[in-house]
């Protein structure tokens, strides 16, 4: 199994079948539960201004044009862009140049040298677990609150610490555990390959937002339960247990 560096380099070798490999029972009511939940704190996208980082093949910058919104889609991996590129020229029916999309190939961190981030964006998705993956998370928080207007709203997930903690005691070493303890990162991946991941405890992501100038109003466990309404009921107990944590931040 190849151990990528990056994750960039990752994704880029699994564009094809990426697809494919989130259409099982968990990432539906996950999907299902990202969508109730924004459209509880957005009202309408009808010419609102979305900014989709670690977009990957397109999911939710496609979900958010159905809706009526200007796009701006982020994500490092050429060929995952590619595939987004694709699949939402496929879907909306037209050419992309008469799609009120923009394609950026970068990094989370480089967005301040790729886009005019006073754009003033109202929705920001980082909802492919994009903090946990980024290699500067303080240039990352950075550009996200240079690009958010008052009030806009973040809708995103990471792994969870408490569910790294959990599989290193179980399936893991004491080097494994040390290693979690002092750097709060673990080797993720699959069958493809495998590149190195960081893990929030929840007190971190509402600490972290507030630094930037945001407010945690929603913060939950993704999927914790065999439902969509379950987990949208329940999962709020369940942050210390879930392998992965969807939030909510608004900005202040």
């Amino acid at each position: 199994m190849r151990n990528y560096r990056f994750p960039a380099d990752y994704y880029n070798s699994i564009a094809h079948i990426y697809d494919e490999m989130y259409e099982d029972f968990y990432w539906t009511i996950a999907k299902q539960q990202i969508q109730e939940t924004i459209e509880k704190h957005v009202s309408s996208f009808e010419d609102s201004k979305v900014i989709d980082i670690g977009g990957g093949t397109g999911y939710w910058s496609l979900w958010a044009l159905k809706k009526g919104a200007k796009v701006v889609f982020v994500e490092p991996a050429q060929r995952m862009l590619e595939q987004a590129k694709e699949r939402i020229s496929k879907e909306i029916g037209m050419d992309l140049r008469d799609v009120p999309i923009e394609f950026i190939n970068c990094p989370a961190e480089d967005l301040d040298f790729n886009l005019r981030l006073e754009e003033n964006f109202d929705v920001v998705f980082l909802l492919g677990d994009v903090l946990s993956y980024v290699n500067n998370l303080g240039k990352t928080m950075k550009n996200i609150s240079r690009a958010t207007k008052k009030g806009a709203l973040v809708f995103g997930t990471v792994d969870n610490y408490f569910s790294y903690l959990k599989d290193v005691i179980i399936y893991g070493s004491w080097e494994d555990y040390s290693y979690l303890v002092n750097h709060r990162k673990l080797p993720i991946g699959s069958e493809y390959g495998t590149f190195e991941a960081r893990a929030f405890e929840p007190s971190e992501i509402e600490k972290m937002f507030e630094d930037y100038g945001f407010k945690i109003i929603d913060l939950t466990a993704l999927a914790s339960l065999p439902s969509v309404e379950l987990s949208v009921k329940y999962g709020k107990y369940f942050i210390f247990e879930a392998e992965h944590l969807f939030f909510v931040a608004k900005r202040v």
